[in-house]
């Protein structure tokens, strides 16, 4: 049991600075957030707070949400997420930053290649099983709540997050629109072939 957890908490940080790594391209390239990044870009630009300690406290602020109204979905997995996420943002940033791509790398590549990095550390930490991130648990409550798919819970958090973003005057574009249309139907598809991962850390 204990060889388990250990596998599966290794695999779940992975996959949480993937997710990290994934957004830092996306915030990085200019051309939009993925739906809960424009919340986090509207807050920290409101603020003045950097990009990776606000989506570090909006991850708590789930949390402590999680915990008064639906603890069925908590784990030490929605703690690790709520810390790796953000610490990797930053340092991902300001490496990207340094380099001199072209107009194309940084407004198409980067951002649809951050989408998809997304999705993949998503889809790799619920293929565990062993608990979600902080807004996967969120999203995750709703299925719940109305029997319906991820990919349908996903859209609505995201189109709530995106609203709550605009309204904050945060960064969003063709991204944000994608991300809303594709990531839950692209988590879906990873949570699937991650399946392998999780017989492995069961082995």
């Amino acid at each position: 049991m204990l060889k388990t957890s250990v596998k599966k908490y290794s695999i779940i940080t992975l996959s949480q600075i993937i997710v990290g790594i994934g957004v830092g391209f996306v915030v990085i390239s200019g051309m939009g957030n993925d739906p809960l990044g424009v919340m986090v870009s509207g807050i920290s630009k409101q603020t003045g707070v950097s990009f990776g300690t606000v989506s570090n406290l909006v991850a708590l602020t789930i949390v402590l949400f999680m915990l008064l109204f639906y603890r069925k979905r908590l784990s030490l997995t929605t703690l690790i997420s709520a810390l790796v996420i953000g610490w990797t943002v930053d340092p991902v940033v300001s490496l990207l930053s340094g380099f001199n791509v072209p107009v194309i790398v940084n407004n198409v590549i980067y951002p649809i290649v951050g989408c998809l990095i997304i999705s993949i550390g998503v889809g790799m930490c619920l293929a565990m099983n062993y608990g979600a991130a902080s807004t996967d648990n969120l999203i995750l409550m709703i299925c719940d709540l109305t029997n319906k798919p991820y990919s349908f819970a996903c859209t609505l958090c995201y189109i709530v997050f995106f609203a709550i973003g605009f309204v904050l005057k945060g960064v969003w574009g063709y991204v944000t629109l994608l991300s809303i249309l594709l990531n839950g139907r692209l988590i879906d598809f990873f949570t699937k072939q991650f399946d392998w991962l999780n017989r492995w850390t069961e082995a």
